[in-house]
């Protein structure tokens, strides 16, 4: 880790906890959508509703169109809301070990996926983290969403360092693989415990 300088973190199930498991029961009870067509709604239409494309509603009545619903607009806002609460419980092993990095002279990053309507969630969750950091991109406030280089690229210009000065924590492999593949290294987030082996063996 020795020529580290600088480490960003994902926000949702690294900065703040996994998503709370209870969403999918809760918004099958609302809307009788299974998980499985949940998965494959985000699959479709996340990184649109991530780089403020289209609406958090929007990416919810697309999928009650697939199916030949038409759910009430409150029903798709209640949905929005438990999506948005299911990752909203901050991860403080996360947050202690980020100031233990600072603390050693590294600077600290935010480079999150997520549409500028979690935003208010996402100060809640992780407002310490946020002050802390030096630099953060939002892909809602940009129009760009991981996995797209570009995303990186405009972190190394807010941060002020070169892609091989960087290290980046994220629980999305295919996220991983495109931090690596702009000369980053990068570390798949599975837990704060092994995250925090895999960048201690680092050269």
């Amino acid at each position: 880790m020795d020529t580290t300088q600088g480490i960003i973190f994902d926000f949702g199930g690294v900065i703040s906890m996994p998503q709370d498991g209870r969403f999918f029961p809760e918004a099958e009870r609302l809307t009788g959508w299974t998980r499985g067509q949940i998965l494959e709604a985000w699959g479709k239409w996340r990184r649109l509703f991530d780089a403020d494309a289209i609406t958090p509603a929007e990416l919810y009545r697309r999928l009650a169109a697939s199916l030949g619903q038409e759910v009430p607009e409150a029903t798709l806002e209640a949905v929005v809301r438990l999506d948005f609460d299911s990752w909203s419980a901050p991860n403080a092993g996360t947050l202690a070990w980020a100031r233990e990095l600072k603390a050693r002279g590294l600077k600290i990053g935010i480079l999150t996926n997520m549409p500028t309507a979690f935003i208010p969630w996402f100060d809640r969750c992780a407002a310490p983290f946020r002050a802390l950091a030096d630099a953060e991109v939002i892909s809602g406030c940009e129009r760009l969403a991981k996995p797209d280089p570009a995303i990186y690229r405009l972190m190394e210009r807010r941060i002020g360092l070169p892609p091989e000065a960087l290290l980046f924590l994220d629980d999305s492999p295919a996220n991983v693989e495109a931090a690596r593949a702009c000369g980053w290294r990068a570390i798949r987030f599975r837990d704060l415990a092994q995250a925090r082996a895999e960048v201690g063996a680092l050269p």
